[in-house]
């Protein structure tokens, strides 16, 4: 009995110190707080051309007060020189929630790491970017440039409840116009990646590019293409 009260004593006062300590948490999703520092970036073109191809991690460390509030940032291995740009950033966001070690907030240190790469540096932006040829002639051209087989068409999981499916691709729109790192946003279709970029390339050979205050910035496009997968039309 003894025995018992003390394993159970044991158990509620871990739950009790559970409780009454917690690591800092940021004042959003991670995710959400990584994506708006990337957003705010501004990083040199000549810097960028030195991280394109490869997935580049960035690991920040952040020293938090007992209010939450960032005091001091640093990247300790600052490859391409980010710190200054990155940390100014952070300073702006909101506060974290601080760490809390038996019932009392404390300043703690956060390890932050993330990645930027081709795919999510890309702006937020008010003139969105565009094909030269105007989006009318570069639906066209992408329709007429883009095929699937009546054997792939019975393949898809939906040719038996739908009769039509939208494929979805997303790419980057550089500031010179030109297109990069495309990636389809459903997985379960990425057979279907090559031809959609190819179409989209051959639909348009240039884009005009997003802009913000009237200057040219890489922005993430997303262009859906709709297609027919009636099966009972199927020459199979």
């Amino acid at each position: 009995m003894k025995n018992t009260l003390l394993l159970l004593f044991v158990i509620l006062t871990t739950i009790v110190s559970s409780a009454q300590n917690s690591k800092a948490i940021p004042p959003y999703e991670a995710t959400q707080y990584v994506q708006n520092i990337i957003q705010e970036l501004e990083i040199p073109d000549a810097t960028f051309d030195k991280m394109r191809g490869k997935d580049n991690i960035i690991q920040v460390k952040l020293f938090l007060n007992d209010k939450g509030e960032v005091t001091k940032a640093s990247i300790p291995n600052d490859e391409f020189e980010l710190e200054t740009l990155i940390v100014p950033i952070i300073k702006q966001l909101p506060n974290f929630k601080p760490a809390i070690v038996d019932g009392t907030a404390k300043a703690s240190l956060y390890n932050l790491s993330f990645v930027i790469n081709e795919y999510n540096y890309f702006k937020m932006v008010r003139q969105k970017a565009s094909p030269i040829n105007g989006m009318e002639k570069f639906s066209e051209k992408v329709s007429n440039n883009f095929y699937v087989t009546d054997q792939e068409r019975a393949n898809l999981n939906v040719a038996k409840t739908k009769t039509k499916l939208d494929i979805a691709i997303d790419f980057i729109v550089e500031k010179d116009g030109s297109v990069s790192s495309f990636r389809m946003v459903d997985p379960e279709l990425e057979y279907f990646q090559k031809r959609m970029m190819q179409a989209v390339k051959r639909a348009a050979k240039k884009w005009i590019p997003g802009t913000i205050n009237g200057s040219p910035v890489r922005t993430k496009f997303t262009y859906t293409l709709t297609i027919s997968v009636d099966f009972h039309s199927l020459n199979i």
